[in-house]
């Protein structure tokens, strides 16, 4: 015979559980690129680097290889609590320099994703979702500074060279902001 003594602690379990699962963010890591395109293809090597290490990350993310997708992803991102952007971004920097950028920097700096290798460009479609109101409130652009964009499978020498270091580092701050 169950008494009412014990059924409180279980309904209590039971509720606070399924408070946390309500609470509990929806994340989304979308790696863009064409890896036809030498450096452009930075944030697709980046994303398969962290799906490898997925069991390191905190949470349960959704890995999405965006490409070149551009409008195919406008449901895809309204859907996510955060987004992470993985993406060749010219910034002027040191090529494999990592920068983080919110899109209204991006927008303010007039900055170009990926030197708008995305069709249409991805910062159209984001300031699109923006619009509409249904842009994630958490969305951080990793951006990385390529050398070469013409076409070619390889990353250019300077991106070869920092790689392993771009992944560590994408990781930690992976880690550090869910």
């Amino acid at each position: 015979m169950i008494h009412a003594s014990h059924v409180q602690p279980i309904i209590l379990m039971y509720l606070s559980n399924r408070y946390l699962c309500l609470m509990r963010k929806k994340v989304g890591i979308i790696g863009l690129g064409n890896p036809l395109r030498r450096d452009d293809g930075i944030g697709i090597l980046l994303l398969q680097y962290l799906k490898k290490n997925e069991k390191v990350l905190s949470q349960t993310i959704d890995f999405i290889d965006g490409g070149t997708s551009g409008m195919n992803l406008l449901h895809l991102i309204e859907d996510y609590d955060i987004i992470f952007l993985l993406d060749a971004v010219e910034f002027k920097g040191k090529p494999g320099d990592m920068k983080k950028f919110t899109i209204d920097e991006l927008k303010n700096q007039k900055l170009s994703l990926s030197l708008s290798t995305h069709e249409p460009g991805f910062l159209s479609v984001i300031m699109f979702l923006k619009g509409l109101d249904k842009i994630p409130k958490n969305l951080l652009i990793f951006g990385i500074q390529p050398k070469d964009m013409s076409y070619g499978m390889e990353l250019s020498k300077e991106l070869q060279g920092v790689l392993p270091k771009l992944q560590k580092q994408i990781l930690k701050e992976i880690q550090s902001l869910i």
